[in-house]
């Protein structure tokens, strides 16, 4: 891996917020809920404000700090790291190209609400074009929102379609 620019070092950044975030509504904590399962020390207390930052990719986690959040979400530090790290750095440019075709006939179910959306897209391309699309985290956390699966999974899945 070549060493990472500013701008794909801001995607790393909101690509882990969201899957901090995920994490956490999974767990259906609110961010004030999710403090007071911290337990911090007051002068070590982490506000409700750093909290949105971190999840909106704004503020820069410390190892420490990721490490704390993980033990309170149950989550693995590692996992998430590989997880953010494949979202964000996986494909070239942290682009994930998807075959609209494809996507508009999968009989994946975690596919499925997506359908709609490649078909029309698909016909939206110039003739002679093929149908593919280049989602950006932008793109596929919004897109992961529509499926209603965590941005993670839905890079999976679509990667799978890739592969098929």
């Amino acid at each position: 891996m070549n060493t990472p620019t500013s701008e794909q070092l801001d995607q790393f950044a909101r690509v882990l917020g969201d899957l901090l975030r995920t994490a956490r509504k999974e767990r259906g904590w609110t961010r004030k809920q999710m403090r007071a399962e911290m337990g911090a020390e007051e002068e070590d207390e982490v506000s409700l404000q750093t909290l949105a930052t971190y999840e909106l990719g704004t503020r820069r986690l410390s190892v420490e700090r990721l490490v704390e959040l993980c033990a309170v979400l149950e989550q693995r530090p590692d996992e998430l790291l590989l997880r953010a790290t494949t979202l964000a750095f996986g494909d070239h440019d942290g682009r994930l190209k998807v075959d609209l075709s494809a996507l508009a006939h999968t009989t994946d179910p975690r596919l499925q609400p997506l359908q709609r959306w490649a078909r029309v897209r698909a016909r939206q391309c110039p003739v002679g074009r093929a149908p593919i699309e280049e989602l950006d985290a932008h793109a596929l956390t919004a897109l992961a929102g529509i499926a209603g699966s965590p941005m993670y999974d839905l890079v999976q899945a679509l990667r799978e379609l890739r592969g098929a």
